[in-house]
């Protein structure tokens, strides 16, 4: 409510102080406010900027970004047990979240926990011992892209040493 009462102080400032404005209207805004950051999850790894920044790769990774990746650790939450966390809820810092949060990666997040929700529930274990390899392998099968295996579209560094190599 304050940040409509806000849009609508702004619309009159702009109209009584704004040349060209004194007959401006509003013709829509958003229904909700959009929360960029909330609580963030604290799990069996936290993710860290530098973790982000330096496209560090996992070993249980399942889920990528651009350029970067989601190891299954930051979807497990530290103390409580049978339970999958994803999309901008996973474990990092408040720095690497920031960077991190896309749609697409927190879609892909969700398909790793659903694949290994399922794969635990099929073996009888607890998503905490969900053969990582069998889910990396079934994400894959399934069209995704785990990160766990490099490739052009994943290594960015190697693309632009690639580049700079041909135009030398």
């Amino acid at each position: 409510m304050q940040g409509r009462a806000t849009i609508h102080k702004v619309i009159e400032f702009v109209r009584a102080k704004l040349p060209g404005f004194s007959k401006c209207t509003l013709i829509d805004m958003a229904p909700q406010t959009g929360i960029r950051q909330t609580r963030l999850l604290e799990g069996a790894y936290v993710m860290t900027k530098e973790d982000v920044a330096q496209r560090t790769r996992f070993e249980d990774s399942v889920a990528r970004g651009r350029d970067y990746y989601y190891p299954y650790r930051t979807l497990l939450p530290r103390s409580v047990e049978n339970l999958l966390v994803a999309g901008r809820h996973y474990s990092a810092t408040s720095a690497a979240q920031k960077i991190s949060r896309e749609i697409p990666p927190c879609m892909a997040m969700g398909e790793a926990t659903g694949t290994a929700a399922a794969l635990a529930l099929n073996a009888g274990v607890s998503v905490r011992e969900v053969d990582i390899a069998r889910l990396q392998k079934t994400l894959r099968a399934q069209g995704a892209d785990p990160g766990d295996q490099k490739g052009p579209n994943a290594d960015v560094p190697a693309i632009a040493r690639s580049f700079a190599k041909e135009a030398a």
